[in-house]
């Protein structure tokens, strides 16, 4: 029982703390793409219809 209550507990700290730590960018997808060339990394477009 003590097993379980510490991992649900290290689960909602480890939770909370990964989405403390998310940092949107809020701009153009043109201006995305120049920021991640600019730093070399990737962009990820994410995007949900509902119909």
């Amino acid at each position: 029982m003590k097993k379980r209550i510490g991992f649900a507990c290290l689960l909602v700290i480890s939770l909370a703390s990964a989405a403390a730590a998310q940092n949107w960018f809020l701009g153009t997808f043109d201006q995305a793409v120049a920021k991640a060339q600019t730093e070399n990394k990737l962009v990820l477009v994410d995007f949900y219809s509902g119909g």
